[in-house]
């Protein structure tokens, strides 16, 4: 009989929350996901009909980042209420309740090792938090003198002959 009404109330509880919550406006996520429409597309950056400046692995790196932070949030949440669900089923289960509170401990642990990370990056050097390639000045190479055409086989004959030697022993004045 106990664990019929823990069912029930659990039953009518999910219903009224559903009917509770369904007026609420849905959120946009801004996060760009790698490949999307509104994230850096590899097929068109190797086409070159995309703008350059999101067409470095920075920019594909950055939205990965910002794509991984949020499904992380996400999973997060939904491990949160599945230990809520959990420990709300476990009535009278201690071993059960207790597996409940350590899925919303450690859902709430993972969030704050991602906030704490971002933090301590944001905190140290907010650089680190953007990742773009480096830039590089611009430089002018010099001018190359003019090529000279290699001499003539006569011409290497002459200075061949010009050449006193004696033996394997060459002397140049």
């Amino acid at each position: 009989m106990m664990k019929v009404t823990a069912k029930l109330t659990a039953i009518i509880f999910l219903l009224s929350l559903a009917l509770l919550t369904t007026p609420v406006h849905a959120v946009t996520i801004s996060a760009s996901i790698p490949g999307a429409n509104g994230g850096t597309n590899l097929a068109d950056c190797a086409a070159g009909t995309t703008n350059s400046a999101s067409c470095n692995p920075a920019a594909f790196v950055n939205d990965f980042y910002s794509f991984a932070l949020a499904i992380s949030g996400i999973l997060a949440f939904g491990a949160m209420i599945y230990g809520g669900v959990k420990y709300m089923l476990a009535a009278g289960n201690p071993s059960a309740q207790h597996e409940g509170k350590e899925w919303v401990q450690s859902a709430l642990l993972g969030l704050l090792l991602l906030a704490g990370a971002y933090l301590i990056l944001n905190t140290v050097n907010p650089a680190l938090t953007t990742l773009q390639l480096p830039t590089l000045a611009s430089s002018t190479t010099p001018a190359t003198p003019a090529q000279t055409s290699p001499p003539s086989p006569q011409a290497q004959q002459q200075a061949q002959q010009s050449i006193p030697c004696t033996g394997s022993l060459c002397t140049v004045f």
